[in-house]
């Protein structure tokens, strides 16, 4: 691939589109024709690429966006996305005046949170509605309002104020990707109630929302107007009984490869292998290098246990996982310098999946794919061919595909340069 030929390190992630647009139309073939999608890109898009994904899960059908902290919606904002965007987490009063400006909407569960939101937005003289979204705690016992009392007030401060304006209500689901349901069904009955309540007085209510992509797929009765589609996005089930529950199909979005940046035979004697010794190469054995370690996110833990993919087939890492490193055995196989390795994704008919990984490192696959670093940049992939590419180390670039017609009026402009410097050069 010509890009990664571009980058200093060949260690890189492939975003497939086609993938993630085809988990948007599964999704949005099961739940209600009327509900609309939330796309959920906090975290970098779980690992992916906060600009590229929302962009293209715009395109393929979601009206909205949300991320975890405001920061993280002005980068969405710089990049020219001009969907609504909902900040789901807490939102210091200081940084409302921020919001404001680059019309982001925020949660609230709090009156004088509310209360003094308005004092700042009017003191400063802005012009614009700041969008609010209420968050009612109905188990989740993270953030949100609790009581039929308190959410009253926020509600009647919403409604009153010249400088917010009440855009949704909302409840996170906390065992939705559980086989027992009651957990869920409760929370839900608790939402339910207080909405209820609010229209007995007298409030039209704005977009309520509730299912995460579980609660999305597990019960889809409870879309309501919207559904906040995290981690199906990247084809990546909730849990074990979401996907045993064979509903909704999912494809992995994410491939993380790299080049091998080193190849080496035991020729004369034994080797140990990495930080600690707690690897001997034997002789004979092909050891190869890895540019990828545990500060681009790939665990430490997977030291001496994890695989990647070279030529089809599984080899083991070779010792410990460092910072920016790693080594793996290749037997006695032939390997040479800048072999394709996938780390997570298929290669040929093997693979080794995010969710595997997840289980050998007893975690989720949330995890695995939201740690990795910026430092590796994102190839935004669809039928075949790069579309855009995200590097920390500059912005995303927009691939945009020339015509057979163009490149040929490209280069006769570019001959004529070269024979306007050559007669120059002799006139010179």
């Amino acid at each position: 691939m010509k890009w990664v030929n571009k980058f200093c390190r060949e260690t890189w992630i492939e975003v497939n589109l086609n993938a993630l647009e085809k988990n948007l139309r599964a999704i949005r073939r099961h739940i209600p024709k009327k509900t609309k999608i939330m796309a959920v890109v906090k975290a970098n898009a779980y690992g992916h690429g906060s600009v590229g994904v929302a962009r293209h899960a715009l395109k393929a059908g979601a009206s909205a966006l949300a991320v975890a902290i405001l920061e993280e919606a002005i980068v969405l904002r710089k990049a020219g996305i001009t969907a609504p965007i909902l900040v789901l987490g807490f939102t210091p009063l200081k940084c409302v005046k921020e919001a404001a400006v680059w019309n982001v909407q925020l949660s609230a569960f709090q009156v004088e949170w509310v209360k003094e939101a308005q004092k700042i937005l009017e003191k400063a003289g802005s012009s614009k509605l700041l969008g609010i979204h209420i968050n009612v705690d109905t188990g989740m016992g993270r953030l949100g309002v609790r009581l039929q009392d308190e959410l009253l007030a926020i509600v009647e401060a919403l409604t009153t104020s010249r400088s917010l304006i009440w855009k949704g209500i909302f409840t996170h689901f906390s065992t939705a990707d559980e086989p027992d349901t009651a957990l869920t069904r409760l929370q839900h009955n608790l939402f339910i109630r207080l909405l209820r309540f609010l229209e007995q007085e007298g409030f039209q209510l704005p977009t309520v929302h509730m299912s995460n992509t579980a609660a999305a797929i597990a019960f889809p009765e409870f879309s309501a107007d919207m559904v906040r589609i995290g981690i199906g996005i990247y084809g990546l089930y909730p849990s074990e009984h979401i996907k045993q529950l064979d509903l909704v199909t999912l494809i992995p979005v994410l491939s993380l490869k790299a080049r091998l940046s080193y190849v080496k035979v035991m020729l004369t004697e034994p080797l140990t292998i990495s930080y600690g010794a707690t690897y001997i190469a034997n002789l004979g054995e092909v050891i190869a290098t890895v540019p990828i370690g545990y500060a681009d996110g790939y665990s430490r833990a997977l030291s001496n246990r994890g695989f990647v993919l070279h030529r089809g087939r599984r080899v083991p890492i070779a010792g410990r996982v460092t910072m920016d490193q790693l080594m793996v055995s290749l037997g006695e196989r032939k390997g040479k310098q800048g072999d394709e390795v996938v780390i997570y994704g298929r290669q040929n008919k093997a693979e080794i999946t995010v969710d595997e990984v997840a289980e050998m490192l007893d975690t989720i696959n949330y995890e695995v794919v939201a740690t990795l670093s910026h430092r590796i940049p994102r190839l935004f992939i669809k039928d075949g061919r790069v579309v855009e590419v995200s590097h920390y180390m500059g912005p995303v670039k927009k691939i945009r595909k020339i015509s057979k017609k163009k490149r040929r009026k490209n280069k006769r402009k570019k001959n004529r340069n070269a024979g306007m410097t050559k007669r120059i050069e002799v006139e010179e």
